[in-house]
């Protein structure tokens, strides 16, 4: 297959995002309660891999639109006009949002100032969300956030990147792009042990530091390299390695390698996950419109995967809204394991939804005017211009 045939709307990458959302999901709403929900609790929290696919479909398609458009006169700012109408509007909406709300509310309540609230304790500084650096205080304090904005660190790798990749990609010969992604790709790892070594009570410096997870980024910029070469996927090959590396890792659960606090997840894992991953986006684009990869165009999966971003950001907010909504009629969702799970699930997709529907695509439809004829996105399968209010699979979580 050749690179021109991963143009357009690439709706198996769509499926495959409602995948990834819906495992981040089931890993937040999993119910605590109850001897089965126990049981299958570290099943259902190791949902939080479906960031590393985010990751790794996020370098393909963002490396695939920098490779594609790379000699174009407005590259950067068509790239980062895009960009920031895309991401800026609702994640400012929220984090703006929560830091006017929350506080307020609790220095309400409380009798304190505004700096002294819980959400400020545990969060610190604003500036750290406004600049997308969210993850390198996480980083740096080895502690989490307040509750509505834990989910906010991917985010900030992404932006990063965003600034990073547009440089690499203008700037270096193919030649010179592949052995720095090579470079990326182990550099990751040896900078999660060197802060193992240095600093081995805090974890979250290999789960949310930039460096920690620019494997899972290069990997999916190396295959948006690949297909852009002419290299052919093999299909069968892959089916193989598909099935071998997940049983392998199947076993690695199952010995508890994915557990975030172990060394091997720790310094070896985030690298296997993004091997893993490069190999299922790898499968997905080889076997595009045909019968393996069926389920990956179901349209409520295709239409989770469109409106991901929104459902990754919104998910937390719309829980705790709901749980207050429900308190009011003296039901406790805490007490119900499945309806719980659902019930959430179900009211996060339908306020990500609205907030496609009412914010995001119409702001959306401003892209058109920072566009390009090389484009990705900028024809359709049949030689037809792609509508820009569509959940178009893009890099956003």
């Amino acid at each position: 297959m050749a690179g021109v045939e991963y143009r357009g709307k690439l709706i198996e990458l769509e499926g495959l995002r409602g995948i990834a959302i819906l495992l981040v999901t089931i890993h937040h709403f999993w119910p605590v309660t109850g001897g089965f929900y126990e049981r299958w609790s570290p099943v259902a929290h190791l949902g939080w891999i479906g960031v590393d696919l985010f990751f790794v479909i996020s370098g393909f398609l963002i490396g695939g639109i920098l490779l594609d458009t790379r000699s174009d006169e407005r590259y950067f700012a068509n790239f980062y006009l895009r960009r920031v109408l895309r991401i800026f509007p609702l994640y400012y909406a929220v984090v703006l949002s929560l830091f006017i709300v929350v506080p307020g509310v609790q220095a309400i309540v409380h009798g304190v100032s505004w700096w002294r609230t819980e959400f400020i304790r545990e969060s610190g500084s604003p500036v750290w969300y406004l600049l997308f650096a969210g993850n390198i205080r996480e980083a740096i304090t080895g502690t989490e956030p307040a509750y509505f904005l834990a989910p906010l660190w991917s985010i900030s790798i992404e932006e990063q990147f965003y600034l990073l990749c547009p440089l690499l990609v203008r700037h270096l010969e193919i030649r010179n792009l592949k052995r720095l992604l090579v470079g990326l790709m182990l550099l990751s790892p040896l900078f999660r042990f060197a802060m193992y070594l240095a600093f081995p009570e805090n974890e979250r410096i290999q789960y949310l530091a930039t460096i920690s997870r620019f494997d899972n980024l290069s990997v999916g910029v190396w295959l948006a390299v690949m297909v852009r070469s002419g290299i052919r996927l093999p299909g069968r090959p892959l089916s193989i390695v598909l099935a071998a590396l997940t049983a392998l890792g199947v076993a690695i659960f199952l010995n508890g390698g994915f557990n975030r606090d172990t060394f091997f997840c720790r310094i070896f894992g985030y690298s296997f996950l993004a091997l893993y991953f490069f190999v299922v986006v790898a499968w997905a684009l080889r076997h595009r419109g045909s019968d393996a990869s069926a389920v990956l165009r179901m349209r409520w999966l295709v239409h989770l995967g469109g409106i991901c971003y929104g459902l990754y950001i919104l998910q937390r907010p719309a829980e705790i809204a709901l749980v207050k909504l429900l308190s009011l009629a003296s039901i406790d969702l805490s007490a119900y394991g499945l309806p719980s799970l659902l019930a959430k699930t179900l009211f996060a997709v339908l306020v990500a939804h609205l907030s496609f529907r009412l914010l995001e695509s119409p702001i959306n439809r401003l892209k058109s005017r920072f566009s390009s004829a090389r484009h990705p996105l900028a024809h359709g399968d049949d030689g037809t211009e792609q509508a820009p209010a569509v959940p178009q699979v893009t890099a956003a979580t």
